[in-house]
């Protein structure tokens, strides 16, 4: 039993390890082109969450008729 647990320590410091160089690297690298800083933008498109919206409420609708329609009929 004191094999398994052993392993696993030395599993989990591996991991922490792992993980947090992965971190680091990640951080350090710099997302520039010649010199240029990207510049992320987001506009969202109303519209088309407007429109998502109402479908997902006429789905919802259309699901508590049918559940109704089964309740009905037992």
């Amino acid at each position: 039993m004191k094999k398994i647990t052993k392993k696993s320590v030395k599993n989990q410091h591996f991991l922490i390890f792992f993980v947090l160089s992965l971190f680091f690297f990640v951080n350090s690298c710099n997302f520039a082109t010649k010199n240029q800083e990207i510049e992320c933008k987001w506009s969202p498109d109303y519209e088309k969450i407007a429109d998502e919206a109402l479908n997902s409420l006429d789905d919802m609708k259309r699901i508590q008729i049918q559940q109704l329609k089964a309740a009905c009929n037992f």
